[in-house]
């Protein structure tokens, strides 16, 4: 059930036009394991670098 969940996250993020919602089911799937890389998901520099951000927020505190 969570495979299924996961591939349709993944077609929605792809079809997904607004750009808090991509970034927030990008996160989730970053999450789960199964986001694509920055470059391929965001286009602009500014999405990539929050999502760096992101992923050095959630780093740190899986750390802890």
């Amino acid at each position: 059930m969570l495979e299924a969940d996961q591939e349709r996250l993944a077609v929605d993020f792809w079809l997904e036009k607004d750009r808090g919602r991509r970034f927030a089911m990008w996160a989730l799937m970053y999450i789960l394991g199964n986001a694509p890389d920055l470059d391929v998901a965001f286009k602009d520099a500014a999405d990539q670098n929050a999502a760096r951000d992101f992923m050095d927020m959630l780093g740190r505190v899986t750390d802890a």
